[in-house]
């Protein structure tokens, strides 16, 4: 297993490709009505409008940097590493906070790939796998951003300041 430095923070790189998962995370979130319209048209055999197919190739290509942004931010985290939980907090709360950044992956990475899987080559299952998806990732980020929050106002740790100023 690779081994690497203790980290106090996250490097600019880490903290850039975060901010920017979210924000478009966000976005697919308020803008894949142009999407579900289109999938709901082509399955009752019509045609989109030009406008509703441009939404849906929009969230497509969204969905596809999300994917590629997110793999860079695992090899980073591999790579460079990433800091460790606060040791002061309870165990119980520690694998709270391991167990939301893979389950965070792993949707980050693969809702992409089902939407694609739907999108691309007609896997109709994989919609609706996506769209449970999309779910559980809202409430995981709820998770996560309440984690972060408890953080720094109840547990007074640096967790959030450190995604928000890099690593000197």
């Amino acid at each position: 297993m690779m081994t690497h430095p203790v980290r106090n923070g996250y490097s600019l790189a880490q903290i850039v490709l975060h901010w920017a998962v979210v924000v478009l995370v966000i976005a697919q979130y308020l803008g894949h009505d142009a999407m579900e319209d289109a999938w709901d048209a082509i399955r009752d055999g019509g045609t989109p409008s030009a406008e509703t197919l441009f939404g849906a190739n929009m969230h497509a290509a969204i969905g596809a940097t999300i994917l590629v942004l997110a793999l860079i931010r695992l090899y980073l985290r591999f790579t460079r590493g990433a800091p460790p939980v606060p040791k002061e907090n309870p165990a119980p709360l520690r694998f709270v906070a391991k167990a939301t950044h893979v389950l965070l992956y792993a949707l980050i990475i693969g809702l992409p790939l089902g939407g694609a899987a739907a999108w691309f080559f007609g896997v109709a299952p994989a919609a609706g796998v996506h769209s449970l998806g999309t779910k559980v990732l809202f409430f995981v980020a709820i998770l996560h951003v309440l984690g972060a929050l408890y953080e720094h106002f109840v547990a007074h740790t640096d967790v959030l300041k450190r995604m928000l100023r890099p690593e000197g």
